[in-house]
């Protein structure tokens, strides 16, 4: 197997390597629904036992492990499975920048496969994040516990895990709706997620570091997204997204925060989502901004948040038996910080003047 390189650095050019792994029946579903906001520079790969990951496309590498009859439900003969194709996997993120890993646990082939493909990556020097659902309550003990196995080990492979729980999918849309067209609005929601990680990450080789550092928070990483329209279109966006999911985060520490909008979007929507942003999380946390020009949008705003939950470390301060003498100190709060940056298209300053008729 050809050693790892891990002497990354900062892109010097808005030109980031993405590397897309989507690993099992979720995971390939997942890349599929991605190919309709696939840029150039994304590249990805299908890992399946079975047939997932057949009949995706050329512009899609796919990898059927074994004998493509699955892995009965069992991680440990995917993950011996893997063992042949192992080699081919470390070629395919060797060098990427960003590596996105999609799975579903609780099943043999996403719980086996995925931490391994997140410490390949990570160990290549890649930023890995890996995007997961876990399985619904009512799918027993045996394949939660199995799920949450891989999640453990995923914390430690991995710099982000993006959780979204099935039983959650109510919240992406009508409740009383099928489980079919709540899995495809789930497959939607993590392609989108996806994009606007990509994009925020492309925005400006200036801010990689920060938003990596952002998204390498040493907790748990949610995602949310919401839409708006009208004057205060940004602000709706932000309090629609903190509305389909409640977080349940501890604290946050970081967010990034991405801004899409069509012909109407403008530098004030952006700091209305931003002000509501922090109405939400308070003013502890650093916020890194970017945005994005959609025409297909129209008039509308999405937003897609990133949290970060983790601790600031607090100094305590030094008791002495006899106080010192009465001295001025440079010692200051830590103030977060705000960065913002557009995508390689600007966004329109002013939003359009609609004059009268008459």
């Amino acid at each position: 197997m050809k050693l790892a390189n891990t002497n990354h650095t900062t892109p010097s050019q808005n030109h980031l390597v993405v590397r897309v792994v989507g690993i099992g029946g979720a995971g390939c579903a997942s890349v599929k629904r991605l190919q309709e906001f696939a840029s150039g520079d994304l590249q990805v790969m299908a890992i399946d036992t079975g047939s997932a990951s057949s009949n995706l496309g050329d512009s899609i590498v796919s990898l059927v492990l074994g004998n493509g009859f699955g892995s009965g439900g069992d991680s440990a003969v995917a993950v011996e499975q893997f063992g042949a194709a192992e080699s081919t996997v470390q070629d395919f993120v060797y060098e990427a920048d960003v590596v996105v890993i999609l799975a579903g646990l609780g099943r043999g082939t996403g719980s086996g496969i995925s931490p391994l493909i997140a410490e390949m990556a990570r160990k290549s020097g890649a930023l890995t994040i890996a995007a997961i659902n876990m399985p619904f309550e009512f799918e027993g003990r045996f394949r939660n516990q199995s799920a949450a196995r891989a999640h453990d080990q995923l914390m430690q492979s991995a710099d982000a895990v993006i959780t979204l729980n099935n039983d959650d999918l109510t919240g992406l849309g009508n409740a009383v709706g099928s489980l079919n067209g709540a899995f495809q609005r789930s497959d939607q929601y993590v392609a989108e997620m996806v994009h606007s990680i990509t994009s925020a990450l492309n925005a400006s080789s200036a801010r990689f570091e920060a938003v990596k550092r952002s998204l390498q928070s040493p907790g748990n990483t949610l995602v949310l997204s919401g839409s708006g329209d009208g004057i205060h279109a940004g602000r709706i966006a932000v309090t629609n997204a903190f509305a389909e999911t409640a977080p349940r985060l501890a604290a946050v520490v970081s967010v990034v925060i991405h801004v899409e909008g069509g012909i109407g979007l403008s530098l004030g929507q952006v700091a209305e989502a931003v002000t509501a942003l922090r109405e939400q999380i308070g003013r502890h946390a650093e916020i890194h901004v970017s945005s994005e020009r959609r025409f297909a949008m129209g008039q509308g705003i999405k937003v897609t948040l990133l949290l970060g939950e983790g601790s600031r470390p607090v100094q305590s301060p030094v008791v002495t038996e006899t106080p010192p003498p009465l001295t001025v100190t440079d010692e200051r709060e830590l103030v977060p910080s705000i960065s913002i940056f557009d995508t390689p298209d600007p966004v329109r300053r002013r939003g359009p003047v609609l004059l009268p008729a008459s």
